[in-house]
């Protein structure tokens, strides 16, 4: 069945075609984007308090044990990672008490400063040795501060004077 449009009409033009093509694109790369951008957000946070609970059950451990647990940085793979162990180890992610923590990607990086008194938890003092572990990924840069007195928080760096957009974890 045909039907005759008025005035002559027949449909879209090609430019009208290429308009609403070149403005889906747009809208696209920009949700991509977005989208991107929280990913990398969210895997910030994540990583951050998933470091956080391990740090938090280290210390609980040292506590209840009564005993010394050093902290130590190294790579599992491509993944960075964090064990906890009573005597200094050769191994960068080895552990006697089977306390380790795996960043879950490859693109999340650590940084780690300390004293020199040795970094991790004194569990006959209640008390730890200080330092701040870094995690840091293109969305910006948390800090894992642990103090002296046992004392464990985040707080999420600014760049270049700019403060990144992380919910629920305030500025350093």
């Amino acid at each position: 069945m045909k039907r005759y449009l008025p005035d002559g009409q027949r449909g879209m033009t090609l430019i009208e075609i290429l308009l609403v093509i070149t403005i889906t694109a747009i809208l696209s790369l920009t949700g991509i984007s977005g989208w991107q951008n929280y990913r990398q957000r969210a895997a910030l946070e994540q990583s951050s308090a998933g470091l956080l609970a391990f740090l938090t059950r280290v210390q609980a451990t040292a506590n209840w044990r009564n005993q010394t647990y050093l902290l130590q940085v190294g790579k599992l793979g491509t993944r960075g990672c964090i064990a906890a162990s009573q005597t200094k180890r050769d191994g960068e992610c080895d552990s006697d008490s089977g306390l380790r923590f795996v960043l879950p990607e490859s693109t999340i990086g650590l940084e780690v400063s300390h004293s020199d008194i040795g970094f991790g938890f004194y569990g006959i003092r209640n008390t730890a040795g200080t330092g701040h572990i870094v995690v840091s990924n293109q969305a910006g840069r948390v800090k894992v501060i642990l103090s002296a007195k046992g004392r464990l928080r985040r707080c999420s760096e600014s760049i270049n004077g700019q403060q990144p957009y992380l919910p629920g974890i305030t500025p350093c």
